[in-house]
């Protein structure tokens, strides 16, 4: 549900910017300890529990929890050593990633920032095949790991070395001296990205001094930032009074929020966050349109049309910013592959895997592994990275020479369904994209629950024969710019 809020920004409006930033290079993320809590780690009030009950106060009534450490050391004679060992008592031992970090890890997201001692982000980096350079002292500043993806600051240290760990008073009185290179490089990171603020609650010393000189610095430009928080909700024990004051205070904090260019988006409750993650990464995706097919025969098309037309189909969907995948299938590849080199030519690019992913079957069995298997791997392999997919034609050869549909074109679409990948069969191109346009066709609420009737009617254009090539690829592009909105 959207949230109510007239602080808050709309779910919508969030997926919307911070994907443009995701296509543009420039998202970061800054992690809190609620990120990490799913998994059974504490938060800092967990962490400190013991320690404040042993200061005969009660943890539950106690907020400034830095304070609260530094009456521990004062009693301790200035010693961190149970800190330390509470830190790696708490951390310590190994938990996997939750669905947030995974999702986080899969999204083109370069840089992130975060005051956890935990290991889950560079875990969650590592399973999505990256190689994360992670820096918890100044000394590490200054080198860059070989081949990284990926930087994780982790400014206030690492479960690995809880003694140097930031935690109480004087380490944060210290902070901007003692770690001053690691302040400037924040303060150009807020400055130059846009940071997604997720577990984090703003209450962290540290944070509030580098956000407060960023923004007297850049007060009238200062870039865009998002944050994502629980709404407020009525306790069983309080009473409407009581609950309408604590919305009040939240929209007060969201509103203080926005002096330092933080936006909120609100959310009933905490699963809620990894749909909204999910959705975002969904919508990022949908600017990757796999072009799926084969074709031994064009059936009823001029193999010069056919192939003017794929040619074109290409070129446009690179020419609206988006990056094509292709399996460099028969009959279809290269026309595919021409059309997206004529853009990038047009548009005075070079070829990366922003624009255009080419990925030629193995045709021959190595490693040890069936050929089926590793095409079954390689299909998986780039569809994941696909947000639409469009299927022509579907044509092949079977064993006695004859002109049958392309089971690899059905084994495509199956997997884009079941990975949510919005199928468009061009069924006008005939063979297997003709029967997998009459799949989705007759069940059409089923792969398209949400769809108005104008995206109806252009889905049904996509079925006619008789429609030219033009009308088709009008159709095409009308169909991928609703996707793309929704």
């Amino acid at each position: 549900m959207p949230c109510m809020s007239v602080e808050a920004i709309s779910e919508t409006e969030f997926v919307r910017e911070y994907t443009r930033e995701l296509h543009s290079k420039n998202a970061a993320v800054f992690a809190g300890a609620g990120l990490s809590l799913a998994t059974g780690y504490v938060d800092w009030k967990g962490l400190l529990k013991e320690i404040i009950e042993d200061l005969h106060l009660d943890p539950v009534k106690e907020h400034d929890l830095v304070t609260l450490a530094q009456y521990h050391c004062n009693q301790a004679g200035g010693s961190k050593t149970r800190l330390t060992k509470a830190i790696f008592d708490h951390f310590a031992p190994t938990k996997a990633p939750t669905a947030n970090h995974r999702i986080l890890a899969r999204l083109p997201i370069h840089t992130y920032w975060t005051t956890n001692y935990d290991k889950l982000i560079e875990k969650a980096l590592e399973e999505a095949k990256k190689v994360p350079d992670v820096k918890h002292e100044l000394k590490q500043l200054s080198v860059t790991r070989p081949d990284r993806d990926v930087a994780v600051y982790k400014m206030h240290g690492d479960v690995d070395h809880p003694a140097d760990a930031i935690i109480c008073k004087d380490d944060y009185e210290a902070y901007p001296l003692t770690m001053s290179a690691f302040v400037s490089a924040l303060r150009g990171d807020l400055v130059e990205k846009t940071f997604l603020f997720l577990g984090f609650s703003f209450t962290d010393p540290n944070i509030d001094y580098i956000l407060s000189r960023v923004r007297v610095q850049y007060e009238k430009h200062q870039r865009h930032h998002y944050c994502i928080q629980k709404k407020v909700t009525k306790d069983a024990r309080e009473t409407d009074a009581e609950f309408k004051y604590r919305q009040l205070k939240q929209d007060y904090f969201i509103r203080d929020l926005k002096r330092f260019s933080v936006y909120t988006v609100l959310v009933d409750d905490y699963p809620q966050i990894t749909v909204l993650l999910d959705r975002l990464a969904v919508n990022y995706k949908r600017a990757s349109v796999l072009i799926s097919g084969a074709a031994e025969d064009y059936g009823a098309w001029k193999p010069t049309d056919a192939q003017a037309f794929l040619h074109e189909l290409s070129r446009q969907i690179g020419s609206k910013r988006n990056r094509i995948i292709t399996g460099f299938g028969v009959g279809v590849g290269s026309a595919v592959l021409n059309g997206a080199l004529a853009h990038l030519d047009a548009a005075g690019k070079t070829i990366s895997d922003e624009d255009i992913v080419v990925r030629p079957f193995p045709q021959v069995a190595t490693g040890g592994a069936s050929l089926d298997d590793q095409w079954a791997q390689y299909r998986k392999a780039f569809i994941e990275h696909a947000g639409i997919a469009i299927f022509v034609f579907g044509s092949k050869r079977d064993a006695t020479g004859k002109i049958v549909s392309s089971d690899g074109v059905r084994k495509e679409f199956d997997l884009c369904v079941a990975t949510k990948v919005r199928p468009l069969p061009i069924g006008a191109t005939g063979f297997m994209a003709e029967e997998l346009w009459k799949e989705v066709w007759g069940d059409f609420a089923t792969f398209y629950p949400d769809a108005d009737a104008a995206f109806r009617e252009e889905f049904e254009k996509l079925g006619d024969p008789s429609k030219t090539p033009n009308k088709l690829l009008a159709s095409i592009q009308k169909l991928i710019q609703h996707l793309q909105k929704t």
